[in-house]
């Protein structure tokens, strides 16, 4: 009887997360119909806020898709974007502050010595010398379960943790998300600063894409990564994208994508 009762609850649960999504997406493309202008967006390709995607950058993709597969992918990349706007700046940040490229950052916390990790601008120590603390375990811990939470929140596994949120909406707001109401605010352009976020998360993932092609091109024995014998995070002194672009700065007509890769040299 009380499996009978668990399995009754978890499948009422998952449909009612479901019937959320399935609202959210009907409501989110409403909104893409509606939303903004391609006067916003006047570069290549298109907006996901506007509903007519003759100028993205794959002809007809939206074509034999339902609302809810269109909003899906607008949701995707929208995360996708938001991820790499995130990593970027990280991976920029950590190498200034700290002097530790983001591809060999996972080697100051190991299960064997996790003691070293710093913040930029960090003055004080995590933990008093010698105490051993912190612990990779209790990092990894950490990190699975404020991130299992977020998840969890997100896709609707667990109510939402503030009652104005609902699953499926990637713009909030409310009073934790927009504690200055600036959405609500006159002379502040809701729909412009969502087609400014969308450009700015495409060019991240861009970028995030030249960080990952620098470090191979860079520091491996081909430009390509093709038959190389180790990759940047086991190469002692493996130079991070600050670095190059400390080295590129000084020498602009030397240190450049051509030196790499052997073309035009």
């Amino acid at each position: 009887m009380a499996m009978a009762l668990s399995s009754a609850a978890t499948v009422r649960a998952f449909s009612q997360v479901v019937a959320a999504k399935q609202t959210v997406a009907s409501k989110a493309r409403a909104v893409v119909t509606k939303a903004g202008s391609e006067e916003l967006y006047v570069e290549t390709g298109a907006s996901t806020y506007s509903g007519n995607y003759d100028e993205a950058l794959w002809p007809n993709w939206a074509d034999d898709k339902s609302d809810e597969e269109i909003t899906k992918c607008a949701e995707v990349e929208l995360m996708h974007g938001r991820w790499a706007m995130l990593g970027c700046a990280g991976a920029w940040g950590a190498e200034v502050g700290t002097g530790i490229n983001w591809f060999q950052a996972g080697a100051v916390c190991t299960p064997e010595d996790c003691t070293g990790i710093v913040f930029p601008g960090q003055v004080i120590p995590l933990a008093p010398e010698g105490s051993g603390f912190p612990q990779f375990y209790n990092v990894l811990a950490g990190t699975v379960i404020l991130m299992g939470l977020s998840e969890a929140y997100r896709t609707g596994l667990t109510a939402p943790a503030f009652p104005e949120l609902e699953v499926g909406d990637l713009h909030p707001g409310g009073e934790h998300f927009d504690p200055l109401n600036l959405a609500e605010s006159p002379s502040f352009d809701f729909d412009r600063m969502k087609i400014a976020e969308l450009k700015h998360a495409r060019l991240a993932m861009l970028s995030w894409l030249g960080y990952m092609s620098q470090a191979v091109a860079t520091n491996c024995d081909n430009p390509f990564g093709i038959g190389s014998e180790t990759w940047p995070s086991y190469i002692e002194g493996a130079k991070g994208p600050y670095a190059n672009w400390q080295d590129h700065v000084a020498d602009p007509f030397v240190e450049n994508v051509w030196k790499y890769t052997g073309l035009f040299q």
